[in-house]
């Protein structure tokens, strides 16, 4: 009769506290998945520096001239990324250098989050 309430006491302990442990995102082997409990995860957001290329208000996008992202093993390219707001390139212009924070979004794209002028 003990090992019936020890065995029910455990089971309920570990249904209590695995979902919880889940929920956190800390399961190993979890770490590329993007996704806990069918819900987004906190994005990461990433460093970069380079020059604008272009500039496109109607589609709400920019392209640089990068240098390497050493944190998503990148080597120095050109590449478009989408802005978080329109309001973001005021006052930026094509061959300006640039410094910008950026996170991937939900549809697998990068969109910048920030972005300040080098000075040099």
């Amino acid at each position: 009769m003990k090992r019936f309430y020890f065995t029910l006491i455990l089971a309920c302990s570990a249904a209590a506290t695995l979902p919880a442990y889940a929920a956190m995102g800390n399961m190993p082997g979890m770490d590329n998945m993007g996704t806990v409990s069918g819900q987004a995860t906190k994005a990461q957001t990433f460093m970069g520096q380079g020059k604008i290329n272009s500039i496109n208000p109607a589609a709400n996008m920019v392209n640089v001239a990068m240098g390497p992202v050493k944190a998503l093993g990148w080597p120095s390219m050109s590449m478009n990324f989408l802005l978080q707001n329109k309001a973001m390139l005021n006052g930026y212009k094509a061959g300006e250098m640039v410094k910008f924070s950026f996170a991937k979004d939900a549809a697998g794209g990068y969109v910048i989050t920030r972005i300040t002028p080098v000075r040099q």
